[in-house]
């Protein structure tokens, strides 16, 4: 349960650090930045007087609140349940392992999340130029990267697990 809690806490960082790596790599001029057909009824007015960054962030948060939001109730049932059935844990020591992976899995899967948002935009850039998918894949590219990063981070951690317990040693 630690693991999805941890990407709850992540995945709005992930969300704004691909939001910054799109605005930081897109001229202001880029299809990326138009209004999608349903999003102008949806904010009004108001969408096509503001700013293409503005607009961006907005398009791009209409997808990933909700997404967010259900994965925010996904870790409250899942918590409500398991304490349902097993009762309140007891506080444990984290072991060496357990605060290696952590640390690792936070800075990857933010990369995972930067890299996945760089290299959709150039697919989709060769597949479906001038399209304005970059707020959907802006929004989605947290969600992936945190099955990206699981592994590598798993992987890595049991080495660094037995460096750290050496340290303190």
């Amino acid at each position: 349960m630690t693991f999805f809690r941890q990407i709850a806490l992540l995945l709005p960082s992930a969300f704004l650090l691909g939001v910054l790596l799109f605005l930081l790599t897109h001229g202001r001029g880029d299809p990326g930045f138009g209004t999608l057909p349903f999003f102008e009824p949806f904010a009004g007015p108001a969408a096509a007087s503001s700013t293409p960054e503005i607009r961006f962030l907005a398009q791009a948060g209409f997808f990933f609140l909700p997404a967010y939001a259900l994965g925010l109730l996904f870790v409250l049932a899942v918590t409500v349940a398991e304490n349902g059935l097993f009762g309140r844990r007891e506080a444990h020591p984290r072991s060496a392992y357990r605060r290696a992976f952590a640390g690792l899995f936070s800075v990857l899967f933010l990369l995972a999340s930067g890299t996945l948002v760089l290299w959709g935009d150039r697919i989709a850039g060769r597949t479906a130029p001038g399209a304005a998918i970059a707020p959907l894949l802006v929004a989605m590219a947290p969600f992936a990267a945190g099955a990206a990063a699981l592994l590598p981070a798993a992987a890595l951690a049991a080495p660094l697990a037995a460096l750290l317990k050496a340290g303190e040693a």
